[in-house]
């Protein structure tokens, strides 16, 4: 057999496991491509609606500055600034210190991947919400991501939000457990109960 021969042979070779390999991803995409773009674009999207139907009433928005960070005069700040809060139930319960302990109702779930599928990383009850049979979690609120201390901050007791946390409030770079480095967090939270730090029931500062 010649030499040219043989080189024909490997030319086709490598042609067809090329096609092969191209057979065997078609289609098959990374749902967390271009993550911290399509992050990015999310939240930007997320603030012209919250900007666009600010108020007090059930289905409007709060936009709350974080509260690590002083606010520069009343100009509207970087968007990763602020949490982005969509009233969905209204509550006339006592607010939170940041000494205090609550017990919350919640799910966390991530922007839609990019198959469309929505991934839920973290929940305290299953289904629909049910108030009568679900157990709250219970966490210091200095003890959780700057997204849900600032939130909180603002919240009283019965109120129940969906709170739309930039990367910059939540974990940044920082992969954590099946949440992606640069994710914006979208969080169900519903507040039931504030309990005081024993012995110093008064303390307001923020530290």
């Amino acid at each position: 057999m010649s030499k040219n021969i043989l080189w024909l042979l490997g030319i086709l070779f490598a042609v067809s496991s090329v096609i092969t390999s191209c057979d065997e991803t078609d289609g098959i995409v990374d749902p967390y491509t271009d993550w911290q773009k399509r992050n990015e674009h999310y939240i930007d999207s997320i603030a012209q609606v919250a900007r666009s139907n600010q108020g007090e009433g059930i289905g409007q928005w709060k936009i709350i500055h974080t509260y690590k960070y002083p606010q520069q005069g009343i100009a509207m700040g970087d968007v990763d600034e602020y949490v982005y809060c969509k009233i969905l139930e209204t509550g006339n319960g006592e607010t939170p210190l940041f000494t205090d302990t609550v017990a919350a109702n919640y799910r966390g779930q991530l922007i839609p991947l990019y198959n469309g599928q929505t991934l839920v990383f973290d929940q305290s009850y299953r289904g629909t919400l049910d108030d009568k049979v679900a157990v709250p979690a219970e966490f210091a609120v200095s003890g959780v991501i700057t997204g849900w201390t600032t939130a909180l901050l603002e919240m009283k007791v019965g109120d129940r939000w969906e709170l739309y946390i930039p990367q910059t409030l939540g974990y940044g770079e920082n992969e954590q457990s099946e949440i992606p480095a640069y994710s914006t967090l979208i969080f169900d939270l519903d507040l039931v109960k504030v309990m005081k730090l024993k012995g110093n029931p008064q303390q307001s500062e923020i530290e």
